[in-house]
């Protein structure tokens, strides 16, 4: 076992099962999966600490209980695999479920439908009552589409400005030690 030198920090995360890199609830083979958003933000924040060093190997602690049930080629190309689909569009790596696709498209029409209403109602009377509630009809509009705006600007931004340092990573030889 390779040991990183003194003065060269170590790329590495511990786990206490394999599984924890990867979905809950994801049945596809090992090679297929993809790395969780946490497991993913781990590996990128862990790089952002050693990568001025640059590691030539990401090393990852299990449990040696784990070992016999583990595909280690398997879990590397499921790593590879990831963090290369990291290195592009958010879709590519994090596709919208079907839920969420509903529910912006429901917030758009629920904005739309917020604005006519409330616009008719402003031009209809100068009634300060009507005015106010005509501002709170529009405000619910604008709550429909919190969800998919939160998304645009807590993951697709940032994903934008991560993206470079995931394709730093994204081939990185990847070793286990079973402890």
């Amino acid at each position: 076992m390779s040991h990183a030198g003194p003065s060269t920090p170590e790329f590495a995360i511990r786990l206490s099962s394999i599984d924890q890199l990867f979905w809950d609830f994801d049945a596809r083979p090992v090679a297929k999966r993809t790395l969780s958003g946490d497991a993913r933000w781990h590996l990128l924040d862990e790089w952002e600490r050693v990568r001025h060093a640059e590691p030539s190997h990401l090393t990852i602690y299990v449990p040696e209980s784990d070992q016999a049930s583990t595909d280690e080629d398997a879990v590397r190309e499921a790593i590879w695999s990831s963090l290369r689909k990291s290195s592009g569009p958010l879709r590519r790596i994090d596709p919208l479920s079907r839920q969420e696709k509903v529910a912006a498209w429901i917030g758009v029409a629920v904005l739309l439908i917020c604005v006519v209403a409330s616009t008719a109602m402003d031009r209809a009377t100068d009634e300060v009552f009507i005015s106010g509630l005509s501002q709170g009809i529009l405000l619910v509009g604008w709550v429909a589409l919190w969800r998919p705006a939160e998304r645009f600007v807590v993951e697709v931004v940032p994903h934008v400005f991560n993206r470079r340092r995931f394709a730093e990573f994204a081939d990185i030889a990847v070793r286990f030690v079973w402890v």
